[in-house]
């Protein structure tokens, strides 16, 4: 904290300067390669102090201070009116909503034994912390049609189970995160889908392509090299048991110890240790009771997905991809929690005021995350009206050739991403620039436009996932530390070295497109490159049994 304060100090002092150039030029500055300033210290000082929430303020304060002409006074409030515009719109504030609600739906199932029983069933059917990752990766998988939903689920269903095998909370939301926006991205039927054929179709209307904007989507899943890369990557990843960087020495410690967490670290969510939420000792631990309200949320949200959709005046598919995903989170949170709170009173698991004081624990153990989120919010509006995103595209933009676009629109793309911590808005500003340039260089050359037009649609969707996946101001990314339970940054900084891995594995796989090589074979050699290069680096982790810690703390007369 130290450290931002000095910082901010400095910057007041230099911005005052810059103010008073500004004043007495009297010009309008363009800004140029300026427009990079907020990002990079906003995520510079998220890396360097590890506090999240005043890193996002002050690089959305550099941004409001440069709309403001330099005049750091009106650019502070500047910074606090971005906050409150990010909270006002619905969207937004549907998903705080969304996020609190959800957190007490958790600690409603804790006071009834819920948790408590599938853990203690699941323990069953686990026997190692491999197999408590495993089973964490195909729920991921399971839950392929929204990413939010994903992170949401999976994180906090699975994390006490493998909080038990000493599964770290690093690992955890990696896991998480890395089967919540690749698997939406490239499902074929999601929440995206809409979206992103929107985008395609939107182009090709406008230069009079008649192609189908939903066949072309599908067409171009092999390309979104990206996303099928790290899909791939986890499952090796927890398959092999091994681990490299942070991750590795996060897992080690894990392991030997039983620290989930580092020494120091501030979980966005804990829920563990409160007494509010634990279940009375007569209270019966059934699965169903965990399976149900499962059952309740899921369904309730699936449900509003397709009926904000259109379904059943359109079909199915077409309903999920039209769906408000906020609207359905929302209900879905709130209907899942009220009907499990009915489902326990009929069972007299617990009094009303223990269940509601078990949501309102469990709500205010998600506040820091959401808090996190609406900071996000914050600096991705302001890096917007700056115009980062536009001046990283002019940038890149000189320097396309034909057979490299795919590969410089994934670099641009993943750019644009992880600046601005979104990836629709990266796919928005992105594919109307670069299906025009294909288009244009193709019938220069004669070649049929979607020869290029596939591949490099591929690689937007890739750039603006690896982008989102790994930035610290993604709301993906801060939703699977939340309700994984896990220091955000600590996630960050773990993650990223297996986004790269996975980026290098993509970057090799246009590299095949650009010599012309075939989809199948294109993958090929980026999960090649991927996995081979991670087996070399990476480590085994002991594979962690309880049963198997007992004997050996027995045997050594000591605990384990």
């Amino acid at each position: 904290m130290r450290s931002i304060y000095r910082f901010s100090s400095a910057l007041v002092l230099s911005l005052a300067w810059a103010r008073c150039a500004f004043a007495a030029d009297g010009v309008v500055p363009d800004f140029g390669v300026l427009s990079l300033l907020p990002p990079v210290i906003a995520i510079g000082l998220c890396v360097v102090t590890k506090e999240v929430i005043p890193a996002l303020f002050v690089g959305s304060w550099v941004a409001g201070t440069m709309l403001a002409g330099w005049n750091p006074v009106v650019g502070f409030g500047n910074a606090v009116e971005s906050l409150w515009n990010g909270l006002g719109d619905p969207w937004g504030a549907r998903i705080v909503l969304t996020c609190l609600t959800m957190g007490g739906l958790v600690g409603v199932m804790q006071v009834g034994g819920g948790v408590d029983a599938a853990v203690r069933w699941l323990s069953k059917k686990i026997s190692s912390s491999r197999r408590a990752m495993f089973f964490t990766e195909l729920s991921g998988f399971v839950i392929f049609f929204e990413d939010y939903v994903n992170t949401a689920v999976v994180g906090t269903t699975m994390a006490p189970v493998s909080d038990r095998y000493r599964v770290s909370k690093e690992k955890l939301s990696y896991i998480v995160d890395s089967t919540a926006a690749p698997i939406a991205c490239i499902a074929g039927i999601s929440s995206w889908v809409a979206y992103m054929v929107g985008q395609i179709g939107m182009q090709f209307n406008e230069l009079g392509i008649e192609a189908s904007a939903y066949v072309t989507y599908l067409k171009s899943i092999p390309f979104v090299i990206y996303n099928v890369v790290a899909l791939a990557l986890l499952t090796y990843v927890v398959l092999s048991g091994r681990d490299f960087g942070p991750m590795l020495t996060a897992e080690r410690r894990a392991r030997k110890t039983g620290k989930l967490l580092r020494e120091g670290a501030q979980p966005l969510s804990s829920t563990d240790a409160d007494p509010d939420l634990s279940p009375a000792d007569e209270t019966p631990r059934r699965v169903i009771n965990f399976v149900l309200p499962l059952f309740f949320l899921i369904g309730t949200i699936f449900s509003m997905l397709v009926i904000t959709g259109g379904w059943p005046n359109v079909g199915l598919a077409e309903a999920i991809g039209e769906g408000s995903s906020s609207k359905a989170l929302v209900y879905g949170a709130f209907g899942g929690t009220f009907m499990t709170i009915v489902l326990y009173s009929l069972q007299g698991l617990a009094p009303l005021s223990s269940m509601f004081r078990g949501f309102m624990k469990g709500a205010q153990s998600i506040f820091v995350g959401s808090l996190i989120l609406i900071f996000a919010w914050g600096i991705g509006s302001a890096i917007k009206s700056v115009g980062t995103a536009g001046y990283i595209v002019s940038v890149a933009g000189d320097i396309l050739s034909p057979g490299w676009i795919p590969l410089l629109t994934f670099f641009v793309g993943a750019v644009i991403s992880f600046c601005t911590g979104t990836s629709y808005g990266t796919m928005g500003i992105l594919m109307p620039i670069v299906v025009p340039l294909v288009a244009s260089v193709s019938a220069n050359g004669g070649v049929d436009p979607m020869t290029h037009m596939v591949p490099t649609i591929g690689a937007v969707f890739a750039g603006a996932v690896w982008g989102d996946h790994c930035s610290p101001i993604s709301d993906t990314t801060i939703m699977s530390s939340m309700f994984s339970g896990a220091d955000h940054m600590d996630h960050v900084n773990t993650q990223a070295p297996y986004a790269m891995l996975a980026a290098v594995g993509a970057g090799a796989g246009y590299v095949g497109v650009a010599m012309g090589l075939g989809a199948p074979l294109c993958l090929l050699l980026a999960v090649t490159v991927a996995l081979v290069s991670f087996h070399v680096i990476s480590s085994p982790v002991e594979d962690y049994r309880p049963e198997q810690a007992f004997a050996r703390s027995v045997s050594t007369g000591s605990a384990d």
